[in-house]
């Protein structure tokens, strides 16, 4: 493919090969458009980005003022992360899951997207393949092909709630097959991989010396029990086994900007040297903000609180969408999605656009990731604005 020449008055730009098929996330575009009709003064509910409603917690701001006031948070932070975050991170993860974590096998980057690029690009290279289940978020294949390896899409059926199956992951592998995305609870189908699952995708990658990626950001926002099943409970596991974490859905700060990666230290250290000649370390206020609720013994009760109100309105959100022709909606086991089947077209980007135009509700279509025939509702809004968004959803279906 021939690199991509924009021209204009004044210059001709000619991207390298690295960015020349990059395009913007589909969600941040599907945002910035709802916006800029609001500010047009059009109605329109936004159920299209992935952003909790929540104030930050207090702990949280507090302990980044703290920082401040007191000239911790802003010098230059260390690359992977200020020492308070990683073994606050480190002891987190002992806490809500099986693996005993040392400090040493933190990084922590500005959000999880910056975690995923920097392993993706230490991990991955031209010739290799990465196995992606899809519906999949988009980032999953961009930090893979700007690695420049090749992201193979696993199909998962919506009849088995989209549930990677086994013999498609052996069908699909190949010599070059170097890693396999997980991500559970899903993002965009709030789905959950079971532990059973879990244990037989660990002792598949292990047979095949393939590294696992686990996403589990939504981990906590799980709705029947205090947090889903991970990669870190399964006792009989490779050391190619990284989990991926944050504070921006738990604990709704995604404007901090703070997400860490749990991975073997040579990998850390590996992926640490990258970030160090990128961005370096993540904004100091942000990592003690994140070490503040993180390690804070309000944790499990701020937790609490936002499950509570988030399943209040998952469960309304699924009552006001069931029963409308062309709609089919599972009800999700974890994070802030509804993923709906349209069940009388093939593709989604028309009725998405229909939607907000016509009716003035902004979603996300499926094609974004990469299942068309759908589209993704973010329930975690404000009460009126989504009693209101599944209302009009509803009239435009239904009417």
């Amino acid at each position: 493919m021939s690199p991509t020449i924009i021209r204009n008055e004044v210059s001709i730009v000619r991207f390298s090969r690295n960015v020349d098929s990059l395009v913007p996330s589909a969600t941040l575009a599907l945002r910035a458009r709802a916006k800029r009709m609001q500010a047009e003064g059009h109605s329109v509910i936004d159920l299209s980005a992935g952003e909790p409603s929540f104030a930050t917690p207090a702990v949280a701001t507090e302990a980044a003022l703290r920082s401040i006031h007191d000239g911790r948070g802003t010098g230059y932070p260390p690359t992977p992360g200020v020492p308070e975050l990683r073994e606050a991170a480190a002891r987190y993860v002992e806490e809500t899951t099986a693996h005993p974590s040392e400090d040493a096998a933190v990084l922590v980057s500005a959000g999880v997207k910056q975690a995923l690029f920097n392993l993706a690009y230490c991990l991955f290279e031209d010739g290799d393949e990465v196995l992606v289940p899809a519906p999949y978020w988009p980032t999953y294949l961009a930090v893979v092909e700007l690695a420049g390896a090749a992201p193979v899409v696993v199909p998962t059926p919506w009849q088995r709630a989209f549930r990677i199956d086994l013999e498609e992951l052996e069908r699909l592998r190949t010599p070059r097959t170097r890693g396999l995305f997980l991500n559970s609870p899903a993002n965009p189908s709030g789905h959950v991989y079971d532990r059973g699952l879990l244990e037989d995708l660990c002792a598949w990658a292990a047979r095949n010396d393939i590294w696992i990626l686990s996403d589990e950001i939504y981990r906590r926002l799980y709705y029947r029990g205090e947090a889903a099943p991970s990669v870190f409970d399964v006792p009989e596991r490779s050391h190619k086994v990284v989990l991926l974490d944050g504070v921006s859905k738990t604990f709704s700060m995604p404007g901090w900007r703070i997400g860490f990666a749990v991975a073997p230290p040579e990998l850390i250290g590996k992926a640490s040297a990258l970030q160090s000649q990128t961005t370096s370390g993540a904004a100091g206020p942000s990592q003690y903000a994140a070490a503040g609720v993180i390690s804070s013994p309000e944790r499990e009760r701020i937790i609490a609180q936002f499950k509570e109100v988030l399943d209040r309105r998952r469960r309304a959100a699924v009552a006001g969408l069931r029963g409308i022709a062309g709609l089919d909606v599972a009800e999700p086991e974890g994070a802030i999605y509804l993923y709906v089947r349209l069940t009388d077209a093939e593709e989604s980007a028309a009725a998405a656009e229909s939607l907000l135009v016509d009716s003035g509700v902004a979603c996300v279509p499926g094609e974004a990731f990469g299942t068309p025939g759908f589209l993704r509702l973010n329930y975690s809004v404000d009460d009126a604005e989504l009693e209101e968004g599944i209302a009009r959803i509803a009239a435009h279906f239904g009417g």
